[in-house]
């Protein structure tokens, strides 16, 4: 079986095989052939088998480098602002640390012409400190760092077709719901849309918990999410409707993640598992606004956008109702007229009729791509040593075939500029420079970013009353979408309804740190890392089921390696 690599330093290649034990069979299996030796005569007495050698770890070598995921753009922060900080290059200079802090200004506050329909009044209304959005409390509380995304299946390309009524993005609130003190007033009201912009509809999540127990005994449970939808402002959805759950993801080394070389990601793919190990990781592609032009994705739960510009101009339009030059739809869907005429009264502040200018997308993009990746925890630079539990808990990680998608390092290469321009006082100017301290850095995010399938399977939305008997219009029908496993049925450009992109690894352990509140996965189901590998399936179904059958003991000191990350 041949292995995928990854680039390490001193530019060595280093194997991260899928291989759990004797059972992946790395190289084995097969019958003969012209070449294979005749079988001998069966000896006089039986003997036995010889004792097999134990596996040998896939693990890379651990050096005291890895301690800095980020390289040079990494933070020693540690605490609640972990996900806040600037490399220390960035806030050495004194341009690069002004425009940062302007960014980071311009990411935390609201703008003039913001909706009508949004979800969100402010960026960090989503990325809670530069992390992770919150899963609502319970069904009373609306989505307001998590969101629907919506189709009626795709085009020719792959790409969504909107909902008439609703586009490709379920928006909760409308602008007054942010103009005051009461986040209600611009909450969704069955049929209410057509009179005034109001929130689109309210979204809610219903959770079973599952019961489970490892092996040796050890029991979990973990919760089933039931997705519904209710008093939907702007009419149905029509049939067909498609529902994708997500959460604001936390926002540290975006930057670095767009400086690996394209042809390196595109090594570690292979979509039709030709070295027979059981991973088929596929590439995304988008067509990226920002540099009109098909490229790689890499961001997004299903590697959707290819820049951090083309993110960040997609989620002010999408999620704020802020125009930009490569966004400059209102977020209305095309039946909406209430919210088309709301539009149509608000101020235009910048050329070309946009929310947002230029120069403010710029310092919002150096801010995004400059967001340091916090160090590791667990290693002691007095002794130069990693801390036992976690030297073997990375052991267990590899041994348990989890690198095959979660490829620890890449060397990057040269970060360009903006293509917006650089950055000069109140004005951009053409050919931005490269940004020193996100090029040829060796770092550590544990990703490939490719698609890999993870399993389950979806039913289509139905509708149904509150005790789940079949309805077919009114104010009483709600839209019910269940999902096995972490399927979510909708097909995103090459993205099926299975398949997400590998999420990096780095900052796992400060995730709850930065909020507490804060959960996993792609809609927030697992409380806990722990909850979150037992969700693992498809192509990481071996991987989580070897980390199911590890020792107690050893399955903490995989979660202990997890958690320094």
């Amino acid at each position: 079986m041949q292995s995928k690599v990854v680039k390490k330093p001193a530019g060595r290649l280093v194997s991260v095989a899928f291989a759990v034990g004797l059972a992946a069979g790395c190289g084995g299996g097969g019958g003969g052939g012209s070449d294979s030796p005749a079988l001998p005569d069966p000896p006089p007495t039986a003997q036995p088998p010889p004792t097999p050698d134990p596996p040998t770890s896939t693990a890379p070598e651990l050096t005291s480098g890895e301690r800095f995921s980020g390289g040079a753009a990494g933070t020693s922060a540690s605490n609640e602002q972990a996900f806040s900080k600037a490399p220390p290059a960035i806030e050495a200079d004194f341009t690069d640390d002004a425009n940062f802090k302007s960014g980071n200004a311009i990411f935390r506050n609201d703008h003039e012409g913001q909706g009508p329909v949004l979800n969100a009044a402010t960026c960090q209304g989503c990325h809670v400190r530069d992390g992770r959005g919150i899963v609502p409390p319970n069904q009373q509380t609306p989505f307001d760092s998590m969101f629907l995304r919506l189709s009626v299946g795709s085009d020719a390309d792959g790409n969504p077709i909107p909902d008439p009524s609703y586009g490709t993005q379920l928006q909760t609130f409308g602008a007054a719901s942010f103009n005051g003190n009461d986040i209600t007033v611009g909450l969704s009201s069955f049929g209410g849309g057509t009179t005034e912009a109001i929130g689109e509809a309210f979204a809610f999540i219903e959770y079973e918990e599952v019961p489970g127990a490892y092996p040796d005994g050890e029991t979990y449970s973990l919760r089933m999410p039931t997705y519904k939808v209710r008093e939907l402002s702007y009419g149905d959805f029509v049939d067909g409707i498609q529902f994708s759950p997500r959460v604001a993801q936390q926002m540290i080394g975006l930057g670095l993640l767009g400086a690996i070389p394209e042809a390196d990601i595109r090594a570690l793919a292979d979509p039709d598992d030709a070295d027979s190990d059981g991973i088929s990781g596929r590439v995304n592609e988008s067509f990226d606004p920002t540099t009109e032009s098909l490229e790689l994705g890499r961001y997004g739960y299903k590697a959707t956008s290819a820049s951090v510009l083309q993110q960040t101009a997609g989620a002010y339009r999408g999620d704020m109702g802020v125009t930009s030059r490569f966004a400059t739809e209102e977020p209305c869907a095309a039946n909406q007229a209430s919210c088309i005429a709301a539009a149509m009264l608000e101020p235009d502040p910048h050329p070309g009729a946009v929310d947002i200018s230029d120069l403010e997308l710029a310092l919002v993009e150096f801010y995004g791509r400059l967001l340091a990746v916090p160090d590791r925890r667990g290693y002691n630079a007095d002794t130069d040593t990693w801390d036992a539990d976690i030297v073997a808990g990375r052991e267990h990680f590899f041994d348990a075939g989890c690198g095959a998608c979660h490829a620890h390092s890449f060397e990057t290469s040269t970060a360009a500029g903006s293509v917006l321009g650089e950055i000069s006082l109140s004005t951009l100017t053409p050919d931005a420079p490269p940004i020193d301290v996100l090029s040829n850095q060796t770092i550590f995010p544990y990703t490939d970013l490719l698609l890999h399938d993870m399993g389950g399977s979806c039913q289509p939305v139905a509708r149904e009353d509150a005790d789940g008997n079949v309805c077919n219009a009114g104010d009483n029908c709600i839209y019910v979408l269940r999902c096995e496993g972490l399927a979510d049925g909708r097909p995103d450009r090459l993205a099926s309804g299975t398949e997400w992109r590998t999420a990096p690894l780095w900052g796992l352990g400060l995730v709850q740190t930065v909020s507490p509140a804060a959960t996993f996965l792609h809609d927030g189901r697992a409380r806990t890392i722990e909850e979150a590998v037992l969700w693992h399936g498809g192509e990481a179904q071996t991987a989580r089921d070897a980390f199911s059958n590890l020792p107690a003991a050893e399955r903490a000191r995989m979660l202990a390696f997890l958690e320094s990350l």
